[in-house]
């Protein structure tokens, strides 16, 4: 359902075209406008209804942590009392047999770092192996088109007004470029629209409230449903979603990592476990999500929307109405304090602040896109320097122990089942941790790569959990402002629409509990944004503004030259290489008395200098051996 009117022909003919409509006829009539005030005050004391929906796409894409997701909030409906004859998944291929979920698991050697992302690394890692989903107990379907509208004519007529059918989806989603009013959910094999949804729910019979719960790629798409045929909130399809319409979302991966309950899904089934309620779930997963997700709902869309409208009518910019209006909020703070509170709450659960404005929040937030894209930047260099030194330690390793060579060739290893991987990689990874301890200095070097890697990558992904944080903070304060408008400028039928979306959002499963403090607690802070950029300036690499080629093997015969030099093929511009008097072609040999013996060895002696460090290098220049002096720069991103 768009949010734009359909002619009722249109509908129909997409109805049938999907499945043979019900007796019980489309839920929203042309020109019929639900009594939204009703619909506020509906205590909604009908039954609770859940559809699961675990797409998958294909067997390779079905990640384990999607059956997890189904798994828990099963258990959680059940212990909260819907019972099975309410509870309808659809996960992949349904009961065939066929292997159709991807699972891999936890690398058991605590040293396999040491050869991973090398050759004999890729190898020997876990491999993800195909099941058969296993959901015992449960009424079960594939989750395509068909068996949806399926259950639909069969199911649909059973529910009835003053039911709520929650609809959960676990999944990747696809983004629609062409139009981001209409992304899609991937089932088994296809694709589900927005259009599509909206229009098999329309044939469900009139008076259900539909509760949306959505942790998937590009799901707040799906927040145009609440839209009827008038282009108005019909006040009975509401929803959470786990990302906005342009954002990918981050709750899923391609291994078994929901042992670690990362994501928007169980952050969100935590909260239901808390307080039962599906509102209060959502704020407290603003505040405990820890990925770059933006968790947003039906009602925060409404109020976007809203808001927009009345900046074109206004010609002002968005970002203008929205602080005209929160400066209003602003002189009335008592009246808007528990809006203004989660945004306090929310800055202080990751170490940022709490804005009254969107222009103070740009302004205080506008380094950190900066200091994102830096830390990306700075981690992918230490994670190649690692590589770079783990290959040549394995190198020498097996120069070492030649006969270890015959055991790590792909065909031998490829012939191997998974326990003869794990033996195999036992045994290695014993000779080469003990080798590698014999050389302190280069596990000296592994080991502080490794850390500085780990340390890099960690602050970059928090960088950008703090850039999510930053849009959730702009949902909040244009929500705040969307508050005032309601209250002072909006008219009955839009404060009416609103209700209707706060009381279809505000589902209760079960009965409401009120946790203990300790079971409320969130995950500790973030450390401040200061520190951040303190541990900015810890990871950060040294410059020296060069590209290179290796030599070949008789050029360095020649020359009697170690494997490390490397000739220069680009100077930057004004770099501390140009500024040191470094040319194109010239052949680096590496510092005084220090030269470079192994590969790629000038990348980790760069990133390891100290900023503003004068270091001496050994160069050839037309046959003639020349030191020069250079100041390391900071990396640029």
């Amino acid at each position: 359902m768009t949010r734009h009117a359909r002619p009722v022909l249109l509908a129909t003919l997409a109805c049938l075209a999907l499945s043979a409509c019900t007796d019980a006829g489309p839920r929203q009539q042309s020109g019929e406008r639900p009594d939204r005030i009703k619909q506020a005050e509906d205590t909604r004391r009908g039954e609770t209804w859940a559809i699961l929906i675990n797409g998958g796409g294909n067997a390779r894409q079905n990640y384990q942590s999607h059956l997890l997701h189904v798994r828990e909030l099963l258990g959680l409906l059940r212990e909260r009392g819907v019972p099975d004859e309410r509870l309808f998944v659809f996960s992949s291929d349904g009961h065939d047999p066929a292997p159709d979920l991807a699972v891999r698991d936890r690398q058991p050697e605590a040293d396999f770092w040491l050869i991973e992302g090398l050759p004999i690394g890729n190898s020997l890692r876990t491999e993800i192996r195909l099941e058969n989903t296993e959901l015992d107990d449960v009424w079960t379907a594939p989750a395509s088109k068909a068996a949806l509208n399926q259950w639909v004519h069969e199911h649909g007529p059973r529910l009835e007004a003053g039911d709520t059918l929650l609809i959960y989806v676990t999944d990747h989603g696809k983004k629609n470029e062409a139009n981001l009013d209409n992304n899609t959910i991937v089932l088994w094999g296809e694709s589900l629209s927005v259009k599509e949804f909206g229009m098999m729910l329309d044939r469900l019979p009139a008076g259900i409230r539909i509760v949306s719960l959505m942790s998937q790629c590009f799901s707040g798409s799906f927040a145009n449903l609440m839209y009827d045929l008038r282009g108005e909130p019909s006040g009975d399809v509401c929803g959470y979603y786990s990302s906005a319409a342009d954002r990918p979302a981050y709750g899923c991966y391609p291994e078994n990592r929901g042992k670690d309950n990362v994501g928007h899904s169980f952050r969100f089934f935590e909260g239901i476990n808390l307080y039962g309620n599906l509102s209060e779930a959502h704020d407290r997963v603003l505040l405990s999500d820890r990925t770059p997700d933006v968790p947003n709902r039906t009602s925060d869309g409404y109020i976007k929307d809203l808001l927009r409208r009345e900046a074109a009518v206004r010609r002002v910019t968005f970002d203008s109405l929205v602080d005209s209006l929160l400066s209003q909020a602003w002189q009335d703070e008592l009246h808007y304090d528990d809006e203004f509170s989660r945004i306090d709450h929310l800055g202080h659960a990751f170490g940022s602040f709490g804005p009254r404005s969107l222009e103070e929040l740009d302004e205080r937030a506008r380094r950190i896109p900066a200091l994102a894209n830096e830390l990306a930047s700075y981690a992918k260099r230490w994670k190649g320097a690692l590589l770079d030194l783990k290959r040549e330690n394995f190198a020498r390793f097996l120069q070492t122990f030649p006969f270890w060579r015959d055991y790590i060739q792909q065909a031998f290893v490829a012939d191997l089942d998974n326990d003869g991987k794990r033996r195999l990689s036992a045994w290695l990874l014993e000779d080469l941790v003990e080798f590698t301890e014999k050389d302190q200095a280069t596990s000296d070097r592994l080991h502080a790569l490794k850390t500085i890697a780990a340390e890099s990558q960690t602050a970059s992904y928090r960088m950008e959990v703090r850039r999510a944080v930053v849009l959730r903070m702009r949902a909040l304060l244009t929500r705040i402002a969307g508050l005032v408008y309601l209250d002072r400028v909006a008219g009955a039928d839009q404060r009416q629409a609103f209700e209707a979306l706060v009381a279809c959002e505000d589902l209760t499963i079960g009965r409401a509990t009120r946790p203990s403090r300790r079971a409320r607690a969130l995950p500790p802070p973030f450390p401040p944004l200061i520190d951040e950029m303190e541990l900015l300036a810890n990871v950060l690499p040294g410059w020296l503004g060069i590209e290179y080629a290796h030599l070949q093997s008789h050029e360095r015969r020649a020359l009697d030259l170690e494997p490390g030099a490397v000739r220069i093929t680009r100077v930057v511009p004004g770099s501390p290489a140009e500024k040191g008097g470094l040319r194109q072609g010239d052949i680096v040999l590496g510092p005084p008395g220090s030269h470079f013996v192994e590969r790629n060895r000038i990348r980790e002696w760069v990133l390891t200098s100290i900023v503003d460090e004068v270091r001496l290098l050994d160069v050839l220049r037309d046959s003639n051996l020349l030191t020069v002096r250079v100041r390391i720069g900071a990396a640029p991103v």
